[in-house]
This record gives structure tokens, sequence and C-alpha cells, in this order.
């Protein structure tokens, strides 16, 4: 299967950018960023268009200048950011809430506090490079029943925020810290005013999205895990290395494999979640209809996705796989590393519908992570594949360095999707980025790029991890509507088990 976007990249930054011509009831308003070096309660705000519009969601982007004046054509208006609002936007803002408007505000009260009925909590000390609040790390803990957060199976990591404690507001889920310890902070709250209501989730929830989906810069190895399952601490700097989830408070235990947890809940898809449940709760409230695009073709409730590595390019153990794969009538996508296979199998798996692939090599002797060997590498490739450029690349070893400068490799050379971010460890396996989704990462400035992330929850079953944990990692793709996407190297396929697993 050849994986790619026909969707265009979400220009993130764009003012004028709109869904559709400006007459969808919800509206969604990113407010001012704080100038650089101030404190700030949202990181990567505009990303709230990459998860509404991946969503499929028809929405009116409004300006924040145009702010006042669109509220007559809206039902439902989202605000993500902290900025207080002029006088004439407040007192219009709180007019339309009055008069039936549904406000959901994301990190922040913009001035109106009374209204959204929380009071917002100023540092602890008022040292050099303060001003506001901030909610730091930590988790979000469901105190009450309620629609919006009804999904959720477990206490919610966050990072950032804007701290606020409840005056006369409706609490449906609290803060505990980075320990899980309570505090007296409030995450999601709701209130009623006249006709209306408002809703504020006072956790940074599309900075959250994007650090766990892409975590941090790599430059050193990650802290292992303490159970010994993943010890990312071995030389290699690797996607894992970057990741920011917890290892004791953010897995869960495997079912039937005792003394191993994974990542059985892909804690980004469960924001971007949480999102669309606040806006579909308050189109309820409000009777308003929201057109969406549903993800698939047929109302597919999720897909799965294979692939190979095609490590040590053993020719036996890759026609054992062409097989394989043949017999269970499934089309794969080949990660096909230097030097490769011989024509007569490259051709074959083309002819049989697979997707050929690039392997990228930093791991191997005189191999650094360099962008001249990319290009060498993708070079010979596109020549081995008959001159058929790879859409899509896998980096061996999941092998990764700094923060986007690789993605900016693979735009260069029209890589539309990457499989790089996952689990090389079996401690690690499962969503260790979050996500079951695609999706288009940003820079450190907020930019969009055009390339799309898959992860790779797992590998080889039997060999990486055991079979026992294809069934949660199956379920959660299900409930979150996503993809499975499935590892299985050729070098592994004669090894028992291996080829039923498939």
């Amino acid at each position: 299967m050849t994986m790619q976007s026909n969707l265009p990249v979400p220009d993130l930054t764009a003012t004028t950018l709109s869904a559709l011509d400006g007459s969808a009831p919800l509206g969604v308003c990113v407010l001012p960023s704080p100038r650089p070096n101030a404190a700030r309660t949202v990181t990567y705000p505009t990303y709230i268009h990459e998860i509404l519009q991946h969503a499929g969601l028809c929405y009116t982007i409004v300006p924040f200048t145009d702010l006042a004046t669109a509220l007559a054509g809206l039902k439902i208006l989202v605000t993500v950011g902290e900025s207080t609002l002029p006088d004439a936007v407040a007192d219009a803002l709180i007019a339309w809430v009055e008069a039936g408007g549904c406000w959901l505000t994301i990190g922040g009260v913009c001035g109106l506090a009374e209204q959204l009925g929380v009071t917002p909590i100023p540092p602890s000390f008022g040292g050099f490079g303060g001003g506001i609040g901030t909610l730091g790390e930590g988790y979000v803990n469901v105190i009450n029943d309620h629609p919006v957060i009804d999904h959720l199976p477990l206490l919610l990591h966050f990072f950032e925020g804007l701290p606020v404690q409840v005056t006369d507001a409706y609490v449906i889920a609290d803060i505990h810290d980075a320990h899980q310890r309570p505090t007296q902070r409030v995450a999601i709250t709701e209130k009623t005013s006249g006709n209306g209501r408002t809703l504020l989730i006072a956790v940074d929830l599309p900075g959250t999205v994007v650090r766990m989906q892409q975590g941090v810069g790599i430059t050193r190895d990650g802290v292992s895990a303490p159970d010994g399952t993943a010890p990312v601490g071995d030389a290699v700097l690797k996607s894992g290395d970057g990741g920011v989830l917890d290892w004791l408070l953010d897995r869960q235990p495997v079912p039937e494999v005792p003394g191993l947890d994974a990542y059985l809940e892909p804690l980004a898809d469960l924001w971007r979640d949480l999102l669309l449940r606040a806006i579909f709760y308050l189109a309820e409230q409000s009777d308003t209809r929201l057109p969406l695009l549903w993800y698939y073709p047929r109302n597919l409730p999720g897909l799965a996705h294979l692939s190979h590595d095609t490590d040590n390019n053993v020719l036996a153990q890759g026609w054992r796989m062409l097989e394989v794969v043949g017999e269970a009538g499934i089309n794969s996508t080949w990660c096909v590393i230097l030097p490769g296979y011989d024509a007569e199998l490259i051709n074959a798996i083309t002819a049989a519908g697979h997707e050929l692939a690039m392997h990228y090599d930093s791991m191997s002797d005189d191999c650094p992570w360099d962008a001249d060997l990319f290009h060498t590498q993708w070079l010979a490739l596109s020549a081995m594949f008959n001159d058929v450029k790879p859409v899509s690349n896998k980096n061996h070893y999941l092998r990764w360095e700094g923060d986007c400068e690789f993605f900016e490799w693979c735009i260069a050379h029209n890589i539309e999707i990457d499989q790089s971010k996952g689990a090389s460890k079996t401690g690690e396996a499962g969503f260790n980025f979050g996500t079951c989704h695609p999706y288009f990462p940003v820079d450190f400035g907020g930019k969009a790029l055009n390339v799309l992330e898959l992860t790779t929850p797992t590998q080889d079953l039997i060999v990486f991890a055991p079979p026992a944990i294809l069934t949660p990692l199956l379920e959660a793709v299900l409930r979150h509507h996503g993809i499975l996407h499935l590892l299985f190297h050729p070098s592994h396929i004669d090894k028992p088990g291996v080829a039923d697993a498939i």
C-alpha cells in the first residue's frame, strides 16, 4: 500500500486561513501570542487547525481583529491562548454568550475570569521573567461525569496551560501535579450564562499534542525505563530518546504478560478526542449541526498498515516474506536498506502491488547522520527502483538526531510520509509518541512541515514483543479510528510463529 497524502499541508500561521467560506456556525480564533521571552500559557496555538482539519471538521477561521463582528454569524466559538480582550470585544463576547452562544476557551480566560467562574493563580513569587502563572506538567483527573471527558480511561498527561481555581463554575476535571498528587487547580470547567454557556480547558491542548507527538530535540540518549525493559541509554541516538511520556505513569500492563508495561493508550489522541467532544457537546447544547468529513472511505472504523525493513537483504528471506504477505492478501511497504535486493526480487515486489520505500541507514559502519548521505542513498534506491522515486521512509533502527532537520530532508526529496518515530525497545512498545494517526509535524516556530509522520508502535510480534500486545493496540486504534502500523522484518520470517503472526 502506498502511503500518500492528498491533503495539502495546513498553513497554520496564516491569519486568512479559511476552512470554508466563513459561513460555518463554528468559529476558531487564535489569540495574539505574547512577545518573545514572555510567559505564555499555550505553545503552538495554531496547531489547533491541524487537529480540527485532520478530524474533517467544518469551521470558520476568525482573525482576532474580526472577532467582535464575526460573533453574529457563529453559534460556537473556540479561542486558543491567553490575551486580555479589548473592552468592546469583551462586551460583545459576553452579550453573545448571554444570548445563547457557546464559548470554548483553551489555555486562557481572556480577561473574563468572572464570566468563566474561575480565578487565575499568579506566580508563587514575583521574580524576573514572570507575569502570569503557568501550569507546567501534570495530569488531568476526572471529577464528575460529563460527555467531554467520559472517554478518559486514566489520568491524562499534559504540558503547560493556565493555572486557575474555581469560583462558581462546575468542575468537570481538576489538576494533579507531575507526580499525580492532587492540587487545588482545575482543568476543565463549565458555566451557564443567560441562554449560553462557557467551557474552559485550562491545559495547553495543542502544545501538549505537539510535544507528545514529536518529543524534544535529540542530542543525548534518553533515560532508560526503571524496570529494565527499555534501555534507551545505548549510545545510539534514536527517536525514542526524545520521548516525553512517563515510564511509570503513562504505561499500562500488557494483559497476560507479567512484568511488561507498554503505552497502550494513545494520549495525544485522547487530547484530540477531548477537543472534539467539547465542540460536539456545545453543538448539542446549542442545537447546532456541524458537517464532518470522515477519515476514511466506506465509513471504515480504522486502517491497518504493514511495513518491512529489509535489514541484511537476505534474498531467501525476502522471497519468503513476499510469499507470506501474498498468501495473506496484504499489500505492504518494503523499506529497502542498501545494498538492497537483486533486480528480480525488487521487480517481483512491485509486480505484486507492494510499495518500495527508503530505509535510511545512519547506523552501519561509515554511515553517519548526514544530509548528503541521505541524498546519496535516496539516489541509489531510486535507481534500484527503476527510477521510481520513493515517497515513504523509515530510518534504520529508528535513528534520529536533532529536532526537525530530518523532516526537512524528507521534504527536499519529496518523501511524503515517514515512519521513524516509534519503539526501538520492547518496553517502549505501543503509542510512545501518543498517537495512532498520521500527522503533520511543526517546526520550533510553529510552521507546519509538508511531510506526514506515521509512528511505528511495535516491531516483529514474537521477536520484539509478545503477540498479546496486539489486542490492546488494535482495540485502541479502533477506539480512536486510527491506523495500526505493524513492522515485520524479512530477517525474522523463518523464526517459529512469525509468519503466523502476520
